[in-house]
């Protein structure tokens, strides 16, 4: 006889792929003609911006440029500045049984340096990181027995595990007027601007997935006096990204990415400010708590059930926490003054020590400063933050810098000493193996006419489980459970029991 089972179906998005790729990317400026020789470089940045993204036939790959800039300093003391547009691209396959797929791709310098090769010509390195996360539709069979015959025992668990289930996306651009500060004096020629996103808040309302957040917009200026000033201003923004579902109860994840950016004065005399454009991408995903129910395992009283099983695999988030932390460097270079600075975060490094998860994250902050002479000059420093959460052998955790403040930077005759707040988020997630009964074959077993006793007393010699002794001896575990007052359902070792039989 063929065991029948109810079927309910789980739908949610999987993650079949999320992939980090790092790479390196150089090119070579050229100074021009009407600069005279460069004598030292002092400084080097750079903006990530993806360009196009794809998702087909077993593969996802996303292409872009980093606008990359470096500042020199001529033979003449004069401060200049060199632009160039250096391509990336990233690819990686997955599953070609997969389709339907959405790609969610975020995209972020690691660090910019530059040195020169000779008084005409500067080579520029800049580290790019990109994640590619592939989504694909699922949906699983679940099996139960809404009223199992006495005879039939079943093992039920309940699961609950935050799934992905919903995914949209939306561009939109920025175009804001950022004020120069009254304390400082007005723009004679931008050098540099360098921009962050963040998200502040987020929810949904209906279909809609509403989020506030800032673009940091942080520029450097020659005045008409020709000294350096630098600022960083927020220009915040409300945004929503339309779902194809209702998701109120739901929990929002977005990220930003630029896919265009500029800024340049206002073109007045005294100019006090920047017009700001920049083209943003949102990337929205709901998170949702499904409670998985599965019969882990089942057998007669009466028979000798066959089971058929059915196993799976679904990855599902853990938790997330939010860190504020301070990373700290020091250099020994003696300094005069420091001039500005700005942050790159680099992959960070997991390294599982029992039960905890330990993540350090690399940072290079450029810093440009006068030395003891009064010369400009550039240096690198490389400050580390370290966080420690508690994760089970199954887990693992990804990591993302969720903004970071203003940047102090202290110098001296005995160096220089930096400190860099930054806001970290961590989601820890974890790969279950589910494995459940989802049919089977009952046959009736033949009378041997032995008599079956009424009750058996057995001690066991390790703890173990009710039911793996109620299935042993064909009884109900609940009856186990009744005739030895036990309250649960894990007995000790050397305990005398009574089981009716």
């Amino acid at each position: 006889m063929e065991l029948v089972f109810q079927e309910k179906e789980l739908n949610y998005l999987s993650r079949i792929l999320c992939e980090t790729v790092t790479q390196e990317q150089t090119a070579e400026l050229i100074v021009p003609d009407s600069y005279p020789d460069a004598d030292r470089v002092v400084d080097a940045f750079a903006t990530a911006l993806i360009r196009s993204e794809e998702c087909s036939a077993g593969a996802a790959g996303a292409t872009g440029n980093v606008q990359a800039g470096v500042l020199f300093v001529t033979e003449g003391g004069e401060v200049e500045r060199l632009e160039t547009q250096i391509p990336f691209s990233v690819r990686k396959e997955f599953d070609a049984a997969y389709d339907d797929c959405t790609l969610q791709c975020t995209c972020a310098v690691t660090g910019v340096d530059a040195r020169m090769l000779n008084s005409r010509k500067v080579l520029v390195r800049v580290g790019v990181r990109c994640t590619l996360s592939v989504y694909a539709r699922q949906s699983r069979t679940l099996y139960d027995i809404s009223a199992p015959a006495p005879t039939l025992q079943l093992r039920r668990t309940r699961l609950p595990i935050k799934l992905p289930l919903a995914l949209g996306e939306k561009s939109f651009v920025l175009n804001e007027e950022a004020e120069i500060p009254g304390s400082k004096p007005a723009v004679e020629r931008l050098l540099k601007c360098v921009y962050r996103t963040t998200v502040e808040e987020q929810k949904f309302v209906g279909s809609k997935a509403v989020f506030k957040g800032n673009l940091t917009v942080h520029a450097l200026y020659e005045c008409a006096e020709g000294k350096l000033h630098s600022f960083e201003t927020d220009l915040p923004f409300s945004q929503y990204v339309d779902m194809d579902e209702e998701l109120d109860e739901r929990e929002p994840r977005t990220v930003l990415t630029m896919t265009s950016a500029e800024t340049e004065p206002d073109g007045q005399m005294d100019c006090r400010r920047l017009l700001v454009s920049v083209n943003l991408l949102a990337q929205c995903t709901a998170y949702g708590e499904q409670e998985i129910e599965l019969i882990e395992d089942a057998f007669c009283t009466d028979a000798e059930l066959t089971p058929k099983w059915s196993e799976w695999g679904v990855t599902g988030i853990l938790d997330r926490q939010s860190f504020r932390e301070t990373a700290t460097a020091r250099s020994d270079a003696p300094a005069g003054g420091v001039v500005d600075a700005w942050l790159y975060t680099d992959e960070a490094n997991r390294r599982r020590e029992g039960e905890r998860m330990l993540v350090e994250l690399p940072m290079a902050v450029n810093v440009l400063y006068v030395d003891s002479e009064g010369k400009l000059q550039g240096r690198t420093m490389r400050p580390t933050v370290e966080l420690s959460t508690a994760l089970s052998e199954e887990g693992s955790c990804g990591v993302c810098v969720t903004g970071s403040g203003e940047i102090f930077c202290a110098a001296g005759a005995d160096g220089m000493e930096l400190r860099c707040p930054v806001s970290v988020e961590l989601e820890s997630f974890a790969e279950h193996r589910l494995r459940c009964v989802a049919g089977g074959e009952i046959a009736q077993t033949e009378a041997t006419g032995e008599r079956r006793p009424a009750v058996i007393l057995r001690r066991t010699e390790t703890e173990q489980d009710v039911w793996d002794i109620a299935k042993t001896y064909r009884t109900a575990t609940a009856s186990v459970m009744q005739a030895n007052d036990l309250q649960n359902p894990l007995i000790p070792a050397d305990t005398l029991l009574l089981i009716p039989m």
